[in-house]
């Protein structure tokens, strides 16, 4: 008897251990197969928009799941993406201008509703009343500095286009109607510089990038492709039609061309960051876990705020809020924070589901922004893109 119960005692352990063994194994199948099903949709993504390179990184539970990297650098060269390579990130630079706001915010620096005078003093008068969060929030009704194909106002050079704008009219009075403009993360640059006493990019290094450990993230500049092999070259099927500063009309080609983009100090808080889209989930990470500003701060970021009206503006039905530096999705089920920039590059973080998707491309047009909710659906039973 006490050899069958020591049997039967043995036989319970080996089929608890086996239960064990098929919980440990069933989750790793289950990714795996997630993994090829988005691998299948990104390439299907890819074919169909003429995207020639692109990264992709999925965030779950403050930990990056996986990134992948599809596609070429350079359609010339032949040259791979790998996770090293390196994209242009453009308006997503503005919520790191964001953050760096908030720093100050929170320094007790920065007072986000006193006049951006009270930094800048020698502002014209029809300025006076515009706040740093006017700024922030692409609500000062401030002219426009740089085009879409990021030239400053009439070709200048960046004294002269700063000196410039100044000397137009506002578009809109100051705190009215969202009226998305370069020039607002321009003069946020100069106020972080003039409070800190330091340039906007090496704050922004010393306070995000160094802190994080994005080693493979910094701001763009002119020394061209050749000196920097793991950059992605920029490419495009639009030829933009730009009267003023505002793009008119898009002639489409079949077969993408090189395109620049000749970023200077100016504008980097507006678009001037190159980055991996793993450097940009650590970033997502230490963002949420309030390495670098806190729960409270991360929240005001995000808020979207109101006109005037109390209505709400963004980019479209899907993005449709803005914050300070963040856009977002208002939707009632799985609402999501999106920072997206230049057509090409997409973060969407969706709060609670505890997930984060980065998508990186080398194509202006790709718009990976209308393609991330499917991604997310993997993860997130019941999303359907734009929901």
């Amino acid at each position: 008897m006490l050899n069958r119960i020591s049997a039967a005692i043995g036989l319970i352990a080996v089929l608890g251990g086996l239960g064990d063994s098929v919980s440990a194994r069933t989750p790793s199948v289950a990714e795996a197969e997630n993994k090829a099903a988005i691998e299948q949709l990104v390439q299907s993504e890819m074919t169909s928009r003429g995207i020639p390179g692109l990264q992709l990184t999925i965030v779950r539970q403050g930990k990056i799941l996986f990134t992948g990297a599809y596609g070429q650098a350079n359609i010339e060269a032949s040259t791979p993406v790998t996770e090293q390579t390196s994209f242009p990130i453009n308006s997503i630079s503005k919520a790191v201008a964001g953050v760096a706001a908030m720093q100050l915010v929170e320094a007790g620096k920065l007072d986000l509703d006193a006049p951006i005078k009270t930094y800048l003093e020698t502002l014209p008068e029809t300025w006076s009343g515009i706040t740093a969060r006017q700024l922030l929030t692409h609500t000062s009704g401030l002219p426009e500095i740089a085009d879409d194909n990021v030239r400053l106002l009439d070709g200048a050079a960046p004294d002269a286009a700063w000196a410039k704008v100044q000397m137009l009219p506002l578009k809109l009075s100051p705190g009215t109607k969202f009226d998305y403009t370069q020039t607002n993360y321009v003069a946020m640059g100069k106020i972080i510089e003039k409070i800190t006493g330091e340039s906007y990019a090496d704050f922004v290094r010393d306070r995000q990038f160094d802190v994080v450990g994005m080693k493979r993230t910094r701001f763009a500049d002119t020394t061209g492709a050749k000196a920097r092999p793991q950059a992605a070259t920029l490419y495009t099927h639009l030829t933009l039609r730009i009267e003023g500063m505002k793009t008119v009309g898009v002639e489409r080609s079949k077969v993408p061309f090189a395109r620049h983009e000749p970023w200077t100090e100016m504008v980097f808080p507006a678009g001037g960051v190159r980055t991996t889209s793993t450097d940009l989930a650590k970033w997502v990470i230490a963002l949420q876990k309030q390495k670098l500003v806190s729960k409270d701060g991360l929240q005001q970021l995000w808020k979207p705020q109101p006109q005037a009206d109390g209505t709400y503006r963004g980019f479209g039905s899907t993005i449709n809020g803005y914050g300070l530096g963040w856009p977002s999705a208002r939707r009632a089920d799985h609402p999501a924070i999106t920072p997206v920039g230049g057509a090409r590059a997409a973060i969407f973080i969706y709060p609670g589901d505890d997930l984060s998707i980065v998508v990186l491309t080398n194509l202006m047009g790709a718009s990976p922004e209308k393609f991330v909710d499917k991604i997310a659906a993997r993860y997130i039973p019941g999303l359907t893109a734009g929901n």
